[in-house]
């Protein structure tokens, strides 16, 4: 194992220690954020870069958006200003976050050619053609059940924020 697996690894381990400690909500979806970049860095120091392009668009784009999204309706007006500034844990997941981006920077300047020729991969290996194939050839049930779900949770958090909103 190199140093570069252990500096990530032991970013996301601690980021997520801190995600599931924390008593904030918005300080906990940071740590979430730090987990999915440093897991996005880990897939590419296994030669997948579509896997970590994915881990980084739909994870820590779309769906952490979705998260921070719900946190901030369900909180009371008053909350929002003071849980923003007076947090200095945000300023602490910056600098991670900060060092996340640096080493994917690093991992991104050096060539494929270089990546590639430490060991030899399989014809098409990390390509979006070979990874549709086994999506809806031989994973197809799966895809699909990951769609409900995701749909059925997004209906969820919607009756819920309704739900609030008719209390008040």
């Amino acid at each position: 194992m190199d140093w570069y697996f252990w500096i990530f690894a032991v970013i996301a381990v601690l980021a997520g220690i801190f995600t599931v400690t924390t008593r904030e909500a918005l300080s906990s979806a940071m740590g979430l954020l730090t987990v999915f970049i440093a897991h996005a860095a880990l897939y590419l120091h296994l030669h997948a870069p579509l896997v970590a392009i994915f881990q980084v668009s739909i994870y820590a784009g779309a769906i952490l958006v979705l998260i921070v999204f719900v946190i901030m309706l369900l909180m009371a007006p008053e909350e929002r200003a003071g849980v923003i500034q007076a947090n200095v844990s945000f300023r602490s997941f910056g600098v991670l976050l900060g060092l996340c981006l640096v080493g994917l920077v690093a991992v991104g300047v050096k060539s494929i050619a270089v990546l590639i020729a430490r060991r030899s991969l399989p014809d098409g290996f990390g390509s979006p053609s070979v990874l549709g194939d086994a999506f809806f050839r031989d994973y197809l049930l799966h895809f699909e059940v990951v769609s409900v779900l995701l749909l059925v949770a997004l209906i969820a958090a919607i009756y819920l924020c309704k739900k609030r909103a008719w209390k008040h």
